[in-house]
């Protein structure tokens, strides 16, 4: 994964006259899901395929930020990836013989064995698998299909098993899941579950909630003054068996919170230094029908790609220079509110890292 450090130095160099390319590119092969998240805030994702990218532009679209200076490719979907069964394996192939880092999220049911040989024999980076219960009962529950958990569990034991056969510390495994009510108390149990699978990370992160269903989810504030203890006993769990997470973002009572307050806006003065959010200058999202964004909050809001070449779009977009100029004047865009904390924080220390040289 780019560190910081190395954002920061490609960050040093942007100007008008020599913009950098992308450090990292997110690609959605498909907005398709095979599952019912209630809390899923992909409100288009049972609408029929529309428009989406075939395999050749989208590898046309892989070697262009490869020649931009891309380090990263971030595969998520905007549904299920692996319902995309030719487009992504293949995407993914090419990722490694570019020589990027490939990290892959998905909710784990759908991983045939063909697949899982080959994520092993390309050197596949990291495999980012949706969990968000400690039991099938609550995971089937938020995920709206009966079976979700014991196939992702399997898919996850499956992959560590193949891995210590061959003797393999790659691809590595991380668990994404978002905290509910159904599951705020569950937290140590999640990261135990996490020890067991072999995964080294677990992200937990906030609800945003736009529909009632999802509204239905969120935390009363007796539970998120809570879940500051379930937090903390997590964060113990989590020292003990070695496994990373996001947890100390949340022994805050206003932790779990997303859709409520904008990015801090650093002082002044200070260029890109003082910019909310430097996602707009490092990171672009592109859409399975090619609309692009510099993140996954704003997917889709940028001109396509589809036709036009990713330098022209990152270089001259009306959109995202519209973006940057807002950063620049510490003006985020109304939607900035839902970020996850998560992705601020790691915008923070890119931030500091940047601030540091040039001083």
């Amino acid at each position: 994964m780019p560190e910081p450090e190395l954002i920061a130095a490609r960050l040093r160099h942007w100007s008008d006259d020599a913009p950098q390319g992308p450090m990292t590119l997110e690609l959605y092969p498909t907005l398709r899901c095979n599952l019912d998240c209630a809390f899923c805030d992909t409100t288009d994702r049972h609408r029929p395929p529309m428009d989406e990218l075939p395999l050749a532009r989208h590898l046309e679209i892989l070697d262009e930020a490869a020649a931009m200076g891309a380090r990263r490719v971030f595969i998520l979907g905007g549904g299920e990836p692996l319902l995309a069964k030719e487009l992504t394996p293949a995407i993914m192939r090419r990722v490694k013989q570019l020589g990027l880092e490939g990290i892959l999220t998905t909710n784990g049911t759908l991983f045939p064995p063909a697949l899982m040989d080959q994520v092993l024999d390309d050197g596949w980076d990291e495999l980012h698998f949706s969990i968000d219960g400690a039991d099938a009962e609550t995971h089937d529950a938020l995920r709206g299909v009966k079976g979700a958990f014991k196939r992702t569990v399997t898919h996850a034991c499956r992959l560590r098993v193949l891995k210590e056969r061959r003797g393999l510390s790659h691809p590595r495994l991380a668990l994404h899941t978002v905290i509910t009510e159904k599951n705020h108390h569950q937290l140590a149990a999640i990261v135990r579950l996490a020890d067991a699978l072999g995964a080294f990370r677990v992200d937990f992160d906030g609800l945003i909630a736009y529909r009632p269903e999802q509204r239905a989810l969120a935390l009363s504030p007796a539970q998120r003054r809570a879940l500051v203890g379930y937090a903390q006993e997590g964060l113990v769990e989590a020292a003990r068996l070695g496994v990373i997470t996001t947890l100390d973002r949340f022994i805050d009572a206003d932790g779990a919170a997303r859709g409520e307050v904008s990015p801090p806006a650093p002082p002044p003065g200070l260029g890109l230094g003082s910019a909310p959010c430097l996602k707009a200058w490092h990171y672009l999202v592109v859409q399975a029908n090619g609309r692009t964004s510099p993140c996954c909050v704003l997917a889709g809001e940028g001109e396509s790609v589809a036709k036009t070449p990713l330098r022209e779009v990152w270089e001259r977009g009306a959109y995202l220079q519209g973006v940057r100029a807002g950063m620049l004047r510490g003006e985020p865009t109304p939607r900035c509110r839902e970020c996850s904390p998560n992705i601020l924080s790691h915008e923070a220390v890119i931030r500091d890292a940047l601030n540091r040289s040039a001083g």
